[in-house]
């Protein structure tokens, strides 16, 4: 009788590690189309509606109230601002959401506060707001004589900062919300009730969070 040769039989580790590599390659390939198709969406919404900043601006301000408390070096004001909101898309329209501030203050101390009202900015829409803000903040007495110092130059600074969430609206869809800030450094001649201020000068800065 002949000498029988022992069985093979494959070996488990050899077939395996050829698919996996496959799938991993294949998921690679599936992630890749999935990023080139939403960076060549995104490209085409660029083009499509040519997105631009919208502009603010601080174009009036009547002060009601400002009285200095020497008792307890404290000062109430009231005040209205008018702020100038351009929207230049054609094709692009803004959503103003809850949750905004407004402040202005003198020399790094707050005055007052508010907020804009929630709306809907429609295409090439230009909306003037008229912004309510007063409060009641401490106002030592040197920043009192400095405040006073520059009534009579008739160079009051003062900054208004104006923090809001925003989403845009591309046609039916809206983008997710990100929260615009803006500051602008005003030069006013007075900020006394009896007399309507003149802005002198303004800069504005902004920059978006995400």
């Amino acid at each position: 009788m002949g000498k029988r040769s022992a069985p093979r039989y494959p070996d488990d580790g050899g077939g395996g590690g050829g698919g996996f590599c496959c799938v991993l390659c294949w998921c690679c390939c599936f992630l890749f189309l999935i990023v080139a198709a939403l960076a060549g969406a995104a490209a085409y919404a660029l083009f499509l509606y040519k997105p631009k900043a919208p502009s603010y601006s601080v174009s009036n301000m009547s002060v009601s109230q400002f009285d200095f408390n020497s008792n307890d070096l404290t000062l109430y004001t009231k005040l209205v601002a008018t702020v100038r909101a351009e929207n230049p898309n054609e094709m692009i329209g803004i959503i103003y959401g809850d949750g905004s501030r407004t402040v202005v203050s003198y020399r790094g101390t707050p005055l007052c506060s508010g907020h804009l009202p929630t709306f809907y900015q429609g295409f090439k829409n230009v909306t003037v707001m008229e912004i309510s803000m007063e409060g009641r903040h401490g106002f030592g007495s040197g920043l009192q004589s400095a405040l006073e110092e520059s009534e009579k130059e008739g160079n009051v600074p003062l900054d208004v900062f104006v923090s809001v969430p925003v989403s845009l609206r591309l046609g039916s869809f809206d983008v997710r919300e990100v929260r615009v800030n803006v500051h602008c450094a005003l030069v006013v001649d007075s900020i006394s009730p009896k007399k309507k201020p003149t802005i002198k000068s303004a800069t504005y800065q902004g920059n978006v969070e995400f």
